[in-house]
């Protein structure tokens, strides 16, 4: 006589034996943002905290783990938990020894594992995937032995015979129960490629699709555009004070390192811009700090973001508000100062109030400033794209709704000024898009004695400290060239624009208002694109010069947006980008006097 065995299947969610949980299957596959499946993807469903490791094909499947329960006629009592291909015992006391055998259903042995001294509560035992069609599962668990048979659907398991709904006959039963209604994410994780997020609406999904970029287009360490500063490995020695600096009326060599060489490849670029950056901070902007990992939380929804940081006995607060404008989560989106470019349909709208205050002295206001101390040197421009860090910091750590490596800062005048700063301070900002910026945004300061600009570079320290009055004072102190020494700048804003590859920048500009600088703007742009152009980027810098009312958004720089727009924040690599366009006439080689050098190598 047959043996009399009890199985009993339940279908349970997460790692349980709990019945009355829901079944779940998601399946579909993972490919390269412009190449075919991609292998080693981990995808997980984040609310049954299940995750599956994609194959070569790029495909996946989440379902349900499934708890078998078996009593052998030595009544004895045994139950395992096959969790994919693991094999995880509930016995709860003692060790166990034996084997564990997988059969197709012809008896042949497709795999055998002997295990001794097993502790079964933290230990498992790891089989090939059960395959499609019929299996026998063997069990010799101290001399005792249990056999299961069962047939293999997709990721359900039956019994031979009982595929029914619901079905029982006293020897076993068998119970399927339906999905929840339950809104959940997938998300995939491989290194090298920037985190995707992907929301489902249903447990029971096939076919779903899943792209991933790389996070980089080089094979080095750096990683370009997932940190706020990418090279902050990089030692920069001590840089000299304004008595030691001279004047030179050129635009520096940005590829000139502090030692006097010249880098020739583009791995170099690395450390010499953290000299740039580091430069930036002790001569112009003041420094910008990064609080410690874990500072920052708060909440992300579709309507707003609330930041909260938090260090050391140090503490702020702030809000920004969003419009989805018909994006599908995770959205793009573009944060704005102000008035600048708009977020077209498909990209979410973020509006940042800029906080500053006039005048060349006394304390400062805002997030930053109530955290750091109101005396703190660094100019509100730092202090503005520290916010926008924070921000950025949240979306890291909440990627549902706003996807923080598809951002990108815009704001025209001052607010303009904002975002170029917030930019170049941030690597992790895909674009950034100042519009008639002026002095103290996208305008190299050593220019405006020598072009006729119609505001000098003191403006950004007394009218507003936009920049920093402690780190610029020595080199400007009246607006006039009397007053006048940042020819003596042993760095300008063209190589704060190099700071932002392999990131974009589209310089909006004005040309009919001198108030703005344009002459200067336009000699800036072509310095900093030189950079790009250097690091094989050039089409990632695009500028755009009209005339007209002060912050009235043109035609002309319409184009050319969308074009930047569609490539860095929607992904369409194939559209061209680059544009140089609409600057007043300067003759670049009075103001650069350097070549730009063909680097070797990548980044």
């Amino acid at each position: 006589m047959k043996n009399l065995f009890l199985f009993l299947l339940l279908f349970c969610a997460g790692y349980t034996l709990a019945a009355g949980t829901d079944d779940f299957k998601i399946s579909g596959t993972v490919t390269k943002k412009g190449g075919g499946p991609l292998s080693g993807v981990t995808v997980l469903l984040k609310g049954k905290n299940i995750s599956k490791v994609t194959g070569a094909d790029g495909t996946f499947e989440i379902a349900s783990p499934v708890a078998v329960r078996m009593i052998a006629p030595q009544t004895q009592t045994l139950s395992f938990t096959l969790r994919g291909n693991a094999v995880a015992f509930s016995r709860s006391t003692g060790k166990l020894s034996g084997n564990v055998t997988v059969l197709s259903g012809n008896g042949r042995c497709i795999a055998s594992t002997d295990f001794s001294g097993l502790n079964p509560a933290n230990e498992q035992i790891t089989l090939p995937q059960l395959a499609s069609g019929f299996n026998i599962v063997r069990l010799t668990v101290n001399a005792t032995v249990y056999t299961c048979q069962v047939l293999r659907l997709g990721s359900e398991l039956h019994l031979i015979n009982k595929h029914t709904d619901v079905a029982s006959d006293g020897g076993f039963t068998l119970a399927k129960r339906a999905a929840s209604s339950a809104v959940d994410t997938l998300l995939a994780t491989k290194e090298g490629f920037k985190n995707a997020v992907r929301p489902v609406a249903s447990y029971t999904l096939g076919d779903v699709s899943i792209e991933m970029d790389s996070i980089v287009e080089s094979t080095g360490d750096i990683p370009w555009g997932m940190k706020e500063n990418p090279t902050a490995g990089c030692t920069v020695g001590e840089l000299p004070g304004y008595s030691s600096l001279s004047a030179n009326s050129k635009l520096p060599d940005p590829f000139k390192m502090l030692d006097g060489k010249r880098i020739t490849s583009k791995s170099e670029w690395a450390c010499r811009r953290e000299e740039i950056r580091q430069q930036l901070f002790k001569y112009i902007i003041g420094e910008k700090p990064i609080p410690a990992e874990g500072s920052v939380s708060g909440t992300v929804t579709a309507t707003k973001i609330s930041v909260n940081v938090k260090e050391g006995g140090k503490s702020c607060s702030f809000e920004v508000t969003v419009t989805m404008n018909g994006a599908t989560q995770p959205a793009p989106a573009l944060i704005s100062y102000g008035a600048g470019a708009s977020a077209p349909s498909g990209v979410a709208s973020i509006r940042f109030s800029a906080i500053e205050a006039s005048g060349g002295s006394g304390a400062k206001t805002g997030p930053f400033y109530n955290f750091y101390g109101s005396n703190h040197p660094a100019g509100y421009m730092v202090a503005q794209a520290w916010q926008i860090s924070r921000i950025i910091d949240l979306l890291e750590q909440q990627p549902d709704v706003i996807d923080p490596h598809r951002i990108a800062l815009t704001g025209c005048s001052r607010n303009g000024k904002g975002a170029f700063w917030g930019g170049v301070l941030d690597n992790r900002v895909a674009l950034t898009i100042p519009v008639e910026s002026g002095i103290g945004g996208a305008v190299a300061l050593r220019l405006v004695e020598q072009l006729g600009g119609g505001e000098w570079p003191y403006h950004a320290i007394s009218y507003v400290r936009w920049l920093s009055e402690v780190a610029l004072g020595p080199f400007t102190n009246a607006n006039s060239a009397g007053g006048d020494n940042t020819d003596r700048l042993p760095v300008d804003v063209h190589a704060a624009m190099g700071l932002i590859a392999p990131r974009a920048l589209y310089v909006v500009d004005n040309t009919g208002i001198n108030n703005l600088d344009p002459k200067e703007a336009w000699v800036t742009a072509n310095g900093g694109k030189a950079i790009f152009e250097a690091l094989g980027m050039a089409d990632r810098i695009a500028y755009v010069g009209a005339g007209g009312s002060h912050c009235q958004w043109r035609t002309q720089y319409t184009a050319q947006l969308n074009a930047m727009i569609d490539r860095f924040l929607k992904g369409n690599e194939s559209t061209k980008t680059g544009e140089m366009t609409g600057g007043l006439s300067v003759n670049l080689g009075q103001y650069i006097d350097w070549d730009t050098p063909k680097l070797d190598g990548e980044m």
